[in-house]
């Protein structure tokens, strides 16, 4: 069982954009190394590889109002936050607000697709940047770093479309929260096959097809068991809960 700090770490109007200060500049504070080190994301690496995204990481700094990604644009990189909140919104509405340790826009880095929410700075917020151009190199040799982010990313997605159904909303976040930290990824067989039998899934990327040739497309939870799956599929799966059984 994880550690309820560790729990944390991983769950965790618009105004018009103002100026972005300091949007580069390392001597605006330093990198809070302590912290990074306890992230599930990171706490995995070693050293050689810790070191590298480290070095990746830019120190930037947003004035209140200030909005740091914006739904629909493509990727470019990704953010944990040091000092401040944001505000998460998808379609101008507020999703979730997220402080220090909070990862965002790794899903974008992830898969290469758009933006699929926009974030806006409550107050002032310093943050960590790097680029995917950067990052993904790094992924590529790290297979750690790019598994760790897959679970981090999918665990939220299952916690948000999850947390909004019944049962889960009427569960005490934490026992919500520590049943889902023991979900694992799967990806599809050559089939295009993943054991679904009495697991709750989510389907985090990728397409879904049904024996009626319906589609589904990520971000959705999964009822049943009987569907094939696209190439880059992959599905964040738990055990049901014995009272789910």
């Amino acid at each position: 069982m994880k550690s309820p700090k560790a729990l944390r770490s991983i769950f965790g109007s618009n105004k018009q954009a103002k100026e972005t200060m300091n949007s580069s500049s390392e001597d605006a504070f330093e990198k809070p190394e302590e912290m990074l080190r306890d992230l599930p994301w990171l706490s995995l690496l070693n050293d050689k590889v810790f070191r590298k995204v480290m070095d990746g990481f830019e120190c930037r700094q947003f004035q209140e109002g200030a909005s740091l990604l914006t739904e629909k644009d493509p990727d470019n990189g990704m953010f944990v936050i040091v000092e401040g909140r944001v505000r998460v919104e998808v379609r101008g509405i507020s999703m979730n607000e997220l402080g220090p340790g909070s990862l965002i826009g790794e899903m974008a880095v992830l898969t290469g697709y758009p933006r699929t929410a926009s974030a806006v700075a409550l107050t002032p917020v310093s943050v960590l940047w790097i680029e995917s151009a950067r990052l993904k190199p790094i992924m590529k040799k790290s297979a750690v770093l790019e598994n760790g982010l897959w679970e981090f990313a999918s665990r939220r997605f299952a916690m948000n479309l999850l947390g909004r159904q019944e049962p889960y909303n009427q569960w005490e976040q934490n026992i919500f929260i520590q049943w889902l930290a023991t979900g694992v990824i799967k990806v599809p067989d050559e089939n295009g096959r993943i054991n679904l039998k009495n697991k709750v899934g989510v389907l985090v990327t990728g397409a879904a097809e049904l024996k009626d040739g319906s589609a589904i497309i990520s971000p959705a939870t999964l009822v049943g068991s009987d569907y094939v799956f696209s190439n880059e599929a992959r599905v964040f799966l738990r055990d049901r809960f014995p009272k789910l059984a």
